[in-house]
């Protein structure tokens, strides 16, 4: 396709200058749907994910014409939202999503976008928008800290936003605060209770919200806790889609082929997956139209998916950049990171029962496919961002069982013996490596590989029992002795 020269900024007025443009032979697609709602789904945290995802299915259920009348409003809880949110708010919502394989590209402008809320500063507009009666589903991809749970899993009453919003419910700074506020609202004006859908990467994710929610709920009424959980649902969910962070250079090129400005571009692989429980308190999209499974164990799917890909991803990571790489293309393509891939999730997948028609066999092939996707030039540094918390996630579950069954731990003490010599190499604040927890990991980590005794780090970084502590660390132990010895070609080959 021929490139364009750049005139004005993409939205409604210059949708028509993409009429008839096509990219890679694919016709570029834009909304032929009215973008006015009178049901609303309310979504916290506006970031890459969601526009890639949930907006992308509401998106194609509109385009359809198979969910007349719903649209999303956008609200941002961060002041690092307020970039993105102006962006949008300057294209009447709109922007582009480039959907590709490696081999070809598929461009749609979305649509569904059709309101947007700052609540970074001031959260009055996101509390009254949620608890009006046109709302019918709040959605959130906040990652695990914004719950704000504590080691048990209830909330952490003495988290500094949660005890604020204890304090002055009225300006909430958490996202537990700002729902509960307007639930209160909601229900002190007569309102049906909310479909609120957690579509982070937890397992249980929608019991998480529940409990966040209804435990700050107690600490304020009682009441008003009970009323939430007897007329609000949290439907469990779980949702996959690879998506890179930004690159100016590339969303430069793409603007340059669509022939107007877009500052909230989209990049994402064309793998999608969405599982969630049909368990909805007044009404929902028929998002089965557009290939959402709906289904009673989405544990069971979320556990396959966090266990094999985004526990992959965090096994690649620390060793990718650790044998000199940048993107996780580049690291698949060594020959030593794939088979130690191979060898780390047959290792998971042994702990995993999967869901009926799915053959875990043809889904580790699909990820080692979809982890070699040159085209979204993914960062392992992204993927090794806040990894103490990802492996808690990824890799405790199956290493807690592997224990539990006296079965061998040695591959996942391995990851964390990679993770460790990793941090070890990061200068005392981290560098460019994003974890909350690298200032206090970075000291253990050096003081374990000098010592070749990991049992500070472990306890600190993963929350064992001092029994799987004991039978972790001396896996782990030997292999810090056989990096500081050999290097981690040594301790990678199966």
């Amino acid at each position: 396709m021929s490139k364009a020269p750049l005139g004005a900024r993409l939205g409604a007025a210059t949708l028509p200058r993409l009429a008839g443009r096509s990219i890679d032979g694919a016709p570029i697609e834009w909304p032929h749907y009215p973008r006015r709602f009178d049901r609303r789904i309310c979504h916290l945290g506006i970031g890459r994910f969601h526009r890639a995802h949930q907006a992308r299915v509401l998106h194609t259920l509109l385009q359809q014409g198979d969910a007349e009348g719903w649209g999303l409003c956008a609200i941002g809880l961060r002041g690092q939202d307020r970039p993105t949110l102006d962006a949008l708010r300057a294209q009447d919502g709109l922007y582009s999503l480039t959907e590709t394989d490696g081999a070809s590209r598929r461009i749609r402008v979305i649509g569904s976008i059709m309101q947007c809320i700052d609540a970074s500063s001031d959260a009055s507009e996101a509390i009254a928008t949620i608890a009006d009666a046109t709302t019918r589903i709040v959605s959130l991809t906040i990652t695990e800290a914004g719950y704000c749970l504590d080691a048990n899993g209830r909330l952490d009453l003495r988290h500094a936003d949660i005890a604020h919003d204890l304090a002055d419910a009225a300006s909430p700074r958490s996202a537990p605060g700002l729902l509960v506020r307007a639930l209160e609202l909601r229900r002190r004006i007569g309102g049906h209770g909310l479909t609120l859908m957690s579509c982070d990467n937890l397992i249980d994710n929608g019991k998480r919200l529940r409990t966040a929610l209804v435990d700050l709920a107690r600490a304020r009424d009682p009441a008003l806790a009970q009323w939430i959980d007897a007329h609000c649902r949290f439907p469990c969910s779980m949702v996959d889609r690879i998506t890179p962070g930004a690159d100016p250079e590339r969303e430069r090129a793409l603007c340059e082929e669509l022939g107007v400005h877009d500052a909230a571009p989209v990049l994402c692989e064309n793998w999608l997956q969405w599982v969630v429980e049909d368990d909805f308190a007044d009404g929902r999209p028929a998002f089965e139209r557009a290939g959402v499974v709906l289904c009673d164990d989405v544990p069971a799917h979320e556990r396959l998916k966090v266990g094999l890909l985004n526990g992959g991803h965090s096994a690649i990571a620390h060793i990718g950049l650790l044998r000199g790489h940048r993107g996780v293309h580049e690291a698949m393509a060594d020959p030593l990171i794939a088979g130690w891939l191979a060898t780390y999730l047959h290792c998971v997948a042994e702990t995993l029962d999967a869901p009926p028609g799915i053959d875990v066999d043809d889904y580790c092939a699909s990820l080692t496919r979809r982890f070699g996707n040159a085209a979204l030039d993914d960062t392992l540094l992204r993927l090794a961002e806040d990894s103490s918390a990802k492996f808690r996630q990824t890799l405790l579950p199956p290493l807690r069982q592997r224990i539990a069954r006296g079965m061998s731990v040695d591959v996942l003490a391995r990851a964390v013996a990679l993770w460790l010599h990793y941090l070890a190499r990061l200068p005392a604040d981290g560098g460019d490596y994003r974890d909350v927890a690298a200032a206090a990991l970075v000291p253990l980590a050096r003081a374990a590989e000098g010592s070749s005794e990991s049992w500070a780090f472990v306890r600190t970084a993963l929350a064992l029992t001092e029994h799987e502590a004991a039978v972790v660390c001396a896996a782990v132990d030997g292999h810090l002795h056989v990096l500081t010895q050999s290097g981690v070609a040594a301790l990678a080959t199966p």
